[in-house]
């Protein structure tokens, strides 16, 4: 286990580079955990899906009202999706068990990583326009990164930024709101359920991830707002090749 002042450091960098990006941060948390401070891949997503109970990204949703306003109901109804097919994918995570789940871990950050590389290189793309798609969209996007949330100990954010940009066309700032607003309610309860039966949570821990990320979410937000959707998309591919490289080599 790392010192708390370490924790303290890791919600802070987290919770920027989340407001930044649009995301939760889990694949950055649950990485940090296993690979620094040598907690187990389940405990590290357990801890981590708890956090997501509080609303961790309510700062950086503020900063970005404006493109929330218009979007409740594909909010409300992708909440209710990703809460109750997470905790499918949290049965999912315990059936396969460790040593497989760090190795499909390490792979979904790669496949999501090389999707933003082929974005950022592609030229002459459509931009993305819309401000708005359907809400069926929503409720089968939800469930579906509800299961890989549950079953990875991320957030929405991860696996939906990039498809609500790159396959919906959806403006980087609304599927950015989008996402944070989604995560601002108790998302990941259905995981918690399973999770915290199969081992309990760290509250100590949790408690100063939580704190420490809602703060710095708020400044993440604000410079993800003035990044360009180029430098975003390479910047997020980045850090997540890193992270695989990093497991994989472990």
């Amino acid at each position: 286990m790392c010192d708390p002042l370490i924790y303290v450091l890791l919600g802070l960098a987290v919770g920027y580079i989340g407001g930044f990006a649009g995301i939760g941060g889990g694949p950055f948390l649950v990485s940090f955990l296993v690979l620094y401070c040598g907690m187990s891949q389940l405990a590290a997503q357990g801890n981590v899906l708890t956090m997501m109970l509080g609303p961790m990204s309510l700062l950086g949703v503020m900063s970005l009202y404006g493109y929330v306003k218009n979007q409740w109901l594909n909010i409300v109804v992708g909440v209710i999706s990703y809460c109750i097919f997470s905790y499918f994918g949290a049965v999912f995570a315990f059936y396969i068990g460790e040593t497989d789940l760090k190795y499909y871990f390490a792979v979904m950050l790669i496949v999501i990583a090389l999707l933003q590389f082929k974005s950022y290189l592609k030229k002459n793309a459509k931009a993305a326009d819309k401000e708005h798609i359907s809400v069926y969209w929503i409720i089968i996007l939800a469930a579906c990164t509800g299961i890989l949330g549950g079953m990875f100990g991320i957030g929405a954010g991860v696996l939906m930024v990039p498809i609500l940009i790159g396959v919906f066309k959806l403006k980087k700032e609304y599927a950015r709101a989008l996402s944070l607003a989604i995560l601002i309610p108790p998302v990941s309860y259905g995981a918690f359920i399973k999770y915290n039966f199969e081992n309990p949570v760290d509250w100590q821990l949790v408690g100063i991830l939580f704190g420490t990320y809602f703060v710095a979410n708020f400044f993440g937000a604000k410079l993800g707002s003035k990044i360009s959707g180029k430098a975003f998309t390479l910047v997020y591919g980045v850090i997540l090749m890193s992270i695989a490289i990093m497991y994989l080599a472990v």
